[in-house]
């Protein structure tokens, strides 16, 4: 039976993650550190059980943990290139940080959670300021009589973002799992249609059958945009439709 991938940090009182393998029981960090010193052969590394573990133990965790999550990211990603490298014909790893694409092969869920090291970035940047964006606040911005609508918080526009991740397919065949859909391009998609008109809704930024590529670099588009005052983001009630607003002149697009 194995041991639980989760422990108490006493002096925090707060949950933990470890990796629970084979050869290895600990900190990832300390897996990496034992892998790059050649203390555990990375071939024998089962990256997809790491994988899995991390999943199950986000399940449990009541909040989301952004530099948790990061730190693995950025940990997993350097197994998984360590690995490719050793696996292939007299692969020698490179000590030095890698800049390629990973692998289309290696674990499809890890790769997802590759695309999202970004966003979280963005995360902590957005709880950090004091001037957050996103805060919901009480003043409401009438349109007509009857409708209000107020700014957009940061959950709820990852949750929209999110209902719309998970409408596209789960399995992407490994040609498109590395699309180059560039945040600048759905930038400037974003920019050229709020040209034609003032407000346009959140579903009208994608196309009809988007990629998972494509919607996280609208996500990010958004949010860079909307942090550099190029647009704002408003809500009609809780749940209700979101829609974008262009903050900037045709003027400044030119410029």
């Amino acid at each position: 039976m194995e041991e639980s991938n989760i422990i108490t940090d006493n002096q925090e009182n707060e949950l933990r993650y470890v990796v629970n393998i084979d050869k290895f029981t600990g900190p990832l960090d300390v897996l990496w550190e034992l892998i790059r010193k050649s203390k555990i052969d990375i071939t024998e590394v089962s990256l997809a059980k790491i994988t899995e573990q991390y999943l199950e133990f986000l399940k449990i965790m009541e909040r989301l943990d952004v530099k948790l999550a990061s730190d693995f990211i950025l940990l997993a990603s350097e197994l998984i290139y360590y690995k490719s490298k050793a696996l292939l014909p007299g692969g020698e790893v490179e000590d030095e940080y890698y800049t390629q694409p990973l692998p289309p092969e290696l674990i499809q869920k890890l790769l997802e959670y590759k695309k999202f090291q970004r966003v979280t970035d963005e995360f902590k940047t957005m709880f950090e300021r004091q001037d957050n964006v996103f805060v919901r606040n009480n003043v409401l911005t009438e349109l007509g009589d009857e409708e209000y609508y107020f700014d957009v918080s940061l959950y709820d526009l990852l949750r929209a973002f999110s209902n719309v991740l998970n409408s596209v397919a789960s399995v992407e065949t490994a040609e498109i799992v590395f699309d180059e859909i560039l945040v600048s391009d759905r930038i400037e998609y974003i920019a050229e249609l709020l040209k034609e008109k003032d407000v346009i809704l959140f579903d009208e930024i994608f196309s009809v059958n988007p990629t998972k590529a494509e919607v996280i670099a609208s996500f990010l588009a958004v949010l860079e945009m909307t942090k550099t005052r190029m647009i704002k983001v408003q809500q009609h009630r809780v749940f209700g439709d979101i829609r974008i607003i262009r903050n900037f002149t045709i003027e400044d697009i030119k410029e």
